[in-house]
């Protein structure tokens, strides 16, 4: 598989075979109050991607990546642009430090109903050092830290009866007042 445009992007790849990803819509499962969170078929997809990943021994990608793929899919239904969210998700972190770096992407799917799998190329100037990717980590984990407490907050404030729905959306986060708190495709 060439990279995005057949040009030298980078030197630094991370080439992987996957699984074939569940359905978008399986993904995602509502959660009272949290919004969408990631379903039972959806966390075990990424312990899976995570282990392939670290049996490769792959380190993230840093800045801009281009992103090649074939997605050969099990049955002739369900669309591209949904099995590259899914693959961005889960992937995220591991290929690459954070989704908002692929800059490029060339995607092909085919059917081929007895091996499902998607084949990745993911190409970029250079890998991240291991603290790049221990700092990433902890901001991530403290951004999703501090949304947890705004949401705690509301809802133990919301529960006393002390705040009105008006204040309840000026403690809120950006994301809980478009009602897309806990992980919900953007």
């Amino acid at each position: 598989m060439d990279n995005a445009a057949g040009e030298d992007y980078g030197r630094c790849q991370v080439r992987l075979v996957l699984p074939y990803p569940p359905s978008a819509n399986a993904y995602w499962k509502p959660s009272r109050g949290r919004g969408l969170v990631p379903s039972g078929e959806a966390l075990a997809y990424k312990a899976t991607v995570a282990r392939l990943v670290a049996a490769t021994g792959a380190q993230p990608l840093a800045g801009p990546v281009r992103l090649s793929l074939a997605a050969y899919r099990p049955r002739r239904v369900g669309d591209l642009d949904n099995t590259l969210k899914v693959l961005g998700d889960a992937l995220n972190g591991l290929a690459w430090l954070d989704d908002e770096q692929v800059v490029a992407i060339y995607a092909e799917r085919a059917d081929d109903a007895k091996a499902p799998r998607v084949e990745i190329v993911a190409t970029a100037a250079r890998h991240a050092t291991p603290e790049e990717a221990a700092a990433h980590r902890q901001a991530r984990a403290e951004r999703a830290a501090k949304a947890r407490a705004t949401r705690n907050r509301n809802r133990a404030a919301k529960a006393k009866g002390k705040a009105s729905r008006k204040s309840l959306a000026n403690l809120a986060t950006p994301a809980v007042r478009r009602g897309r708190a806990g992980g919900a495709v953007g």
